[in-house]
């Protein structure tokens, strides 16, 4: 589980900072997608790892709009601009992945048959 987690980490921040340089589709999707990632991972470590927490996605959903946030403050403070649309784009995919992580299980599924390895996702509903 740890080792899926880490390779879904890894891979939304690769994909998060593959656009960041304007407003365009990919640059508000990379947002999107990094910071479901963010906020899918946190649910699941607070889930395993803080029981007590009754309401994990919000940790989730908290963490990873913080990192929303704070990353464009930062960029203002190099000398970029702050992106209300970054931040926006960033605030959706945390909702997103904060709330499909709470309500279904989603986790990267690999299959190899005869020397071909497929990649997929795993989808279920908790009840």
């Amino acid at each position: 589980m740890l080792k899926s987690l880490t390779g879904i980490t890894l891979a939304g921040l690769l994909v998060s900072t593959a656009a960041r340089a304007s407003d365009c589709f990919t640059s508000e999707l990379s947002h999107f997608g990094g910071n479901a990632v963010i906020a899918s991972a946190t649910t699941v470590v607070v889930q395993k790892y803080c029981p007590k927490i009754k309401r994990p996605a919000l940790t989730g959903f908290i963490v990873s709009t913080s990192e929303a946030f704070l990353g464009e403050v930062a960029s203002q403070a190099t000398g970029g601009k702050l992106s209300w649309l970054d931040v926006g784009a960033g605030t959706l995919g945390a909702a997103a992945g904060a709330y499909f992580t709470d309500k279904w299980y989603i986790a990267p599924k690999l299959s190899t048959q005869k020397g071909e390895t497929s990649y997929g996702v795993v989808v279920s509903r908790k009840f």
